[in-house]
């Protein structure tokens, strides 16, 4: 048994769990002080504290008999788990969370459209490295006036080892952003952009990495709607492109937020041109293309390439 004490940074949707005594409801919180964070599993009427608005980000509170899982007790795993026996108390005190914790300035080439309740994001640290926070959520994206991440903006995040199933090199869990600290300027973003791009996507994808960055030729640019399982309908952006070694791709889905705000802003001011006049502006200017793999077992198996399914999750144009 553990006692905690920190500020609630986070939480996380209700999520689901099956064990003999029947399926229960969980809520994760992201907890922390100023050296470290925990992942506080709130389990039985614990739960419920936060669907009656009694815990909520921001709050302090002091954890006495919170339980350690067994692959936690390494010191590797910071999950803890607050059941049946463990008093939350809510106090009354000032916490600096994680300003002694390391953290990373994140200049961001990625906000895709939300999927499932969740955010995929995208970008490159000070050291050049890319990096994809894991697990964070729309709400921590679009739930607040405050923004957390933007494109071609520096955000300072917190990150851990990403424990999930399939890990890629470049994903991390998400454990805390700061917000956007500041965009760059005009020069800033070609500089950067110039600097990061690969030479093409296969020096992206047969190199291990499942993240990078490319100044193609674009052919196409088209929507789609695609039929779901549920019988709704989804529009989809559609790019055919020449890289940079003469190679031509075709159908990649775009999944950039931006864009399809671009997109449909267009739309509806020139309902019948509206696809030229976006063809016509990615070729008129610098069009850098942020891209990455998902997944094998996302999207159709006959466009798999690179073993997986691919996708441009960021449009950068620089004028």
């Amino acid at each position: 048994m553990v006692n905690i004490t920190g500020k609630v940074l986070r939480i996380l949707p209700v999520r689901e769990t099956k064990s003999v005594a029947g399926t229960k409801k969980v809520v994760d919180l992201i907890i922390a002080d100023t050296y470290e964070y925990r992942k506080v599993s709130l389990w039985d009427e614990k739960a419920e504290l936060v669907r009656r608005g009694d815990i909520n980000v921001g709050d302090v509170l002091r954890l006495e008999n919170a339980s350690v899982p067994a692959e936690g007790k390494n010191g590797r795993d910071k999950r803890v788990n607050a059941g049946r026996y463990t008093q939350i108390t809510k106090i009354s005190m000032s916490i600096a969370a994680l300003r002694q914790a390391p953290a990373l300035n994140l200049t961001v080439l990625a906000v895709a459209r939300p999927e499932k309740g969740q955010v995929c994001i995208a970008g490159i640290d000070e050291s050049g490295e890319w990096i994809r926070p894991q697990g964070i959520q729309e709400n921590d994206i679009f739930g607040s006036r405050e923004e957390y991440f933007r494109n071609l903006g520096i955000t300072k995040v917190y990150v851990d080892e990403w424990r999930g199933r399939r890990p890629r090199r470049e994903d991390r869990f998400f454990v805390f952003g700061n917000g956007v600290e500041r965009i760059l300027t005009a020069d800033e973003q070609r500089e950067f952009l110039e600097r990061n791009v690969d030479a093409a996507v296969d020096a992206v994808f047969k190199t291990g990495r499942s993240l990078g960055l490319i100044k193609p030729r674009i052919l196409h640019v088209y929507e789609e709607n695609t039929k779901k399982k549920d019988k709704s309908h989804e529009m989809y952006i559609r790019l055919n492109f020449r890289d940079a070694s003469g190679r031509i791709y075709r159908r990649w889905s775009c999944r950039c937020d931006s864009f399809y705000k671009t997109w449909n802003d267009l739309k509806r001011r020139h309902r019948w041109t509206y696809g030229w006049r976006m063809l016509r502006y990615l070729r008129k200017n610098d069009t850098y293309l942020a891209i990455g793999l998902t997944y094998s077992d996302y999207g159709a198996a006959d466009r798999l390439e690179y073993g997986a399914y691919p996708l441009i999750v960021g449009v950068h144009v620089v004028r």
